[in-house]
């Protein structure tokens, strides 16, 4: 033990400790400026982190907050399933003809900067406004953070890599498994860090558009009513169950790039 303490890692070590010191104080440095906001703004404007505690509270006891998670985390993991998917893979099949890529590129790219939202009515008069609808609206946000991610991954490699591969009379599927796919597949976790957040955050904005349960929904019916501490309980809601499913990604992430140096240290 005074050996591990005394030696190269030691430092490891102390960094690793003082992590969850530091999102500790940020934390609860965070709950003091919210206080203080309440006192100066008045609950009416701006509640008090014991009120929504509470709150979040009342709705875990009811089983409110379950269903309405739970719908909301559906719809946000079908979505970045669907549209995580099609985008990680597009890349790899561009790949096999820059000719279509480069003619694909300016639509692509036009298709990521038209604004989503403005596509919510067409997605209820297609879909309706059940599940399907959120599901559409996320899988169109989280395509593109995928696919420029896993693109930007292909085009790192070295072509003169692929090349060398190619003469030593490797196949295109050893080429892509071995070179493509784990030179691409640190930017497609990169990608997946903003997906996630976003999928989530695009299933609460379908709820507020048209829904009937949900964590959106549930925002937007307090929003209704005025009730000001149900609409940050369902905020702190939907923030909690951001770091959480991130928190899972980085474990994830961990083990998949474990053969990276720069992937442990990252997770210091």
């Amino acid at each position: 033990m005074t050996l591990a303490a005394t030696g190269p890692w030691s430092g490891v070590y102390t960094k690793r400790s003082l992590v969850p010191v530091g999102r500790l104080a940020v934390g609860i440095a965070l709950i003091v400026v919210w206080q203080l906001g309440t006192n100066t703004m008045g609950r009416e404007w701006l509640p008090s982190p014991l009120d929504t505690l509470a709150r979040i509270w009342q709705l875990a006891a009811s089983g409110e907050l379950a269903r309405d998670t739970l719908v909301t985390f559906g719809e946000a993991a079908a979505g970045l399933i669907l549209g995580g998917a099609a985008g990680a893979v597009l890349p790899f099949i561009l790949r096999l003809s820059p000719r279509l890529m480069t003619a694909l590129d300016p639509l692509i790219s036009a298709a990521f900067g038209m604004p989503k939202l403005a596509l919510a009515p067409l997605f209820i008069l297609w879909f309706g406004i059940g599940i399907t609808t959120k599901v559409v609206f996320v899988a169109s946000i989280v395509f593109f953070l995928l696919f420029y991610n896993g693109l930007a991954g292909i085009l790192s490699i070295d072509p003169r890599l692929v090349a060398m591969l190619r003469v030593a009379g490797a196949s295109e599927w050893v080429i892509t498994r071995e070179i493509v796919w784990n030179t691409t597949k640190p930017f497609l976790f990169s990608g997946l860090k903003i997906a996630l957040p976003r999928a989530l955050s695009g299933a609460v904005v379908g709820e507020f558009i048209a829904a009937d349960a949900g964590l959106g929904w549930y925002i937007q019916n307090a929003r209704s009513l005025n009730d000001t501490t149900g609409v940050l309980a369902g905020a702190v809601i939907v923030t909690v169950l951001v770091m959480v499913v991130n928190a899972i990604l980085q474990r994830v992430q961990a083990r998949s790039l474990a053969w990276r140096p720069i992937a442990r240290d990252m997770t210091v």
